[in-house]
């Protein structure tokens, strides 16, 4: 299997991100959890101002591992509601979307300085927001939250910072995320760096990410997989899947 991450073709990164004396493997642990962060409008739509071009090409590695997520619990959809989340799937799916609520955005706090137009789609006091799926036509599409998903609402772009997103993964007995979704420089990345800091292995899936350039993108894979965690594919993603579903 290809490695996610192919240090060889970026010499400057090699030292640091190929050297095994310098940077190690996490592994995955034994109770993964799925965490994809800002799956929505204005990164997969081609009417946002945000749309990410290589968005399609994340979003099909994305509903990929959800298939399989999905499949991990051996009980029908129809059961499926009916049960807790725990209880429903062996490895749960989180969707962490930035929401501001203040048509000020005053809880967006300096972002809205920083970043208005970032800010304002995803307002939904704005009409104009896009922090839905609307983009996608069919509610059966894989990437559309089920009930049996857990759905984080955030304010900044670590899932982590002002939510209990850390109490609802000990409480499921999570050990390892799966990280996914847009953007890799920006959300992604700070879910790396703070579910390391707070305790879980973050595993971020290199081919169901995406950012506006290909060189941010990479460049933010390369520093999380040296400092913060694993790069791992989509295929990896799988079978860390099947393996966690296996051993239950």
């Amino acid at each position: 299997m290809a490695p996610a991450l192919d240090t060889s073709k970026y010499p400057e990164y090699a030292a640091e991100c190929g050297d095994p004396s310098r940077t190690m493997k996490l592994g995955a642990g034994t109770r993964p959890a799925v965490l994809l962060m800002d799956v929505c409008d204005a990164y997969l739509s081609h009417r946002s101002p945000l749309h990410i071009p290589d968005s399609e090409r994340a979003a099909a590695a994305i509903s990929t591992i959800l298939s399989v997520a999905r499949s991990s619990s051996g009980v029908s959809d129809n059961e499926k509601g009916h049960l807790s989340d725990q209880e429903a799937l062996i490895v749960p799916v989180i969707y962490a979307q930035t929401v501001f609520k203040s048509a000020t955005l005053r809880d967006a706090g300096l972002q809205a300085l920083k970043n208005p137009q970032l800010s304002k789609f995803f307002c939904v006091a704005n009409p104009d927001h896009l922090t839905g799926l609307t983009s996608i036509a069919s509610p059966e599409d894989q990437l559309h939250p089920r009930p049996t998903d857990l759905r984080l609402q955030k304010k900044y772009p670590s899932p982590f910072f002002g939510t209990n997103l850390s109490t609802q993964l000990a409480a499921l007995g999570i050990d390892t995320l799966l990280i996914a979704g847009f953007t890799t420089s920006v959300n992604v990345r700070c879910a790396a760096l703070d579910a390391m800091q707070s305790g879980f292995r973050p595993l971020v899936v290199a081919d169901a990410c995406a950012d506006w350039g290909r060189e941010t993108h990479w460049a933010n894979l390369l520093d999380m997989g040296a400092k913060y965690g694993d790069v791992v594919s989509t295929q990896e993603a799988v079978d860390i899947i099947k393996q966690a579903t296996t051993a239950r």
